[in-house]
């Protein structure tokens, strides 16, 4: 029996509209067309993956002849025709998800079934909303005694612009968070000391549709990460390693690094293996105070930072978003199968002009050849989306020696 795999990154918006009919932007469902194949590098040896276009078969031979699994490409409509499904494995779980696969459900296997995520319940929206990581924020604040993981202050739910302000005028630069959002996306930063001024007419709007936002310090990031972990049934959860990313100037996720230190520096000897483990079974645990599992299983991305505190030293904040569903992590950590040990690389997603994925590829692989030995890349440029002429929106590795 195969997992289905189905990329639908704009979770977090079809769950802030609740209906079963959402469609995200054209544009989100460019993005999602054009990057259908990322499951792929998580997935197993005949899994099926959910694209609309099939792709280039010189494309996946590439990949295939260094470790990436053969997966059965496949529109919707062909599984539905499929009987012998296990699990469904969309990148997020919303009301219109569900409805969209709903003749897949009808097809599943009976471990997939009896899941917590084989149906929607009416307070999942708040589970999935950023009320969840205030929660976690809160249990590491008050149970969190290591020295090196620090919570100043939990992120709060808050109804009104009065109330934000309070808050402001209280405490400071601010990060407000809009509940259902992700990849930096409904996040505004305010910092009026660099001319970041509260945006009242965003945050009226926020709090119009969604009902709330969520308030917290800004801190003075040197490093972004996330926690890959895995959730089961009975509540057990598992760490699955360090995602190491980097973000533009507006917190948007723009791609990964590979073999990450590619310089050792004094936050790679902070942010050492010892500190990495202990703080990811802090996080579980505050985690398990949740009961997680009776809503949901499977893969989540917990965001994390290293930063600078008041007194200028280096500090853990274990958990600044938790992502309740695949992520671009869950991709960043499988992708060292794939090149030599002795290599580094970056990883990115970037956007280009309908038609010129292909001539980008093209020429960025004649500037940078490929080089394997022993099935693993050495060197050279490699693109982690097929060609095609009319994607606006690619992935692509860089790797270095």
């Amino acid at each position: 029996m195969s997992d289905i795999y189905y990329f639908n990154p704009t979770g977090e918006m079809a769950i802030a509209n609740g209906f079963a009919s959402y469609m995200p932007p054209k544009a989100l469902r460019q993005f999602e067309c054009d990057l259908a194949l990322m499951p792929s590098y998580f997935a197993q040896e005949g899994d099926v993956v959910l694209v609309q276009d099939k792709p280039n078969e010189s494309f996946l031979n590439i990949w295939q002849n260094i470790g990436l699994p053969i997966c059965n490409y496949i529109t919707l409509k062909e599984a539905e025709q499929q009987k012998n499904i296990n699990f469904i494995r969309p990148w997020s779980w919303s009301p219109a998800c569900h409805h969209q696969l709903k003749n897949l459900k009808a097809n599943s296997s009976s471990h997939f079934k009896s899941s917590p995520n084989y149906s929607w319940q009416e307070d999942d929206k708040m589970f999935f909303s950023r009320a969840s990581c205030n929660k976690v924020q809160t249990y590491l604040q008050h149970n969190c005694k290591h020295s090196e993981v620090r919570i100043q202050k939990a992120a709060i739910n808050v109804y009104s612009i009065d109330k934000v302000e309070q808050w402001i005028e209280r405490n400071g630069k601010a990060v407000i968070k809009m509940p259902w959002s992700s990849s930096g996306r409904g996040v505004h930063t305010v910092d009026t000391e660099n001319n970041r001024p509260l945006n009242k007419e965003w945050l009226r709007g926020a709090i119009n549709a969604q009902s709330f936002v969520t308030v917290e310090p800004l801190l003075q990031k040197a490093k972004d990460f996330s926690y890959q972990l895995k959730l089961d049934r009975n509540g057990e959860i598992i760490f699955l390693g360090i995602s190491h990313f980097t973000n533009d100037n507006k917190g948007h996720f723009t791609g990964g690094i590979i073999h990450w230190p590619h310089q050792t520096n004094a936050i790679s000897e902070f942010f050492n293996e010892d500190l990495i483990q202990s703080s990811a079974q802090l996080l579980i645990e505050a985690i398990k105070s949740l009961q997680p599992h009776l809503k949901y299983e499977g893969y989540l991305g917990v965001d994390g930072i290293v930063y600078v505190d008041e007194l200028g030293q280096l500090k853990i904040h274990p958990c600044l978003d938790i992502n309740w569903r695949y992520n671009m992590g869950n991709v960043n950590i499988q992708l060292p199968r794939f090149i030599h040990s002795n290599s580094k690389g970056v990883w990115k997603v970037v956007s280009v002009k309908k038609g010129l994925w292909n001539d980008f590829t093209e020429a960025e692989s004649k500037k940078k050849p490929l080089i394997i030995s022993g099935s693993k890349i050495i060197s050279g440029f490699i693109p982690l989306t097929p060609p095609s002429s009319h994607a606006q929106f690619g992935a692509y590795i860089e790797v270095f020696q």
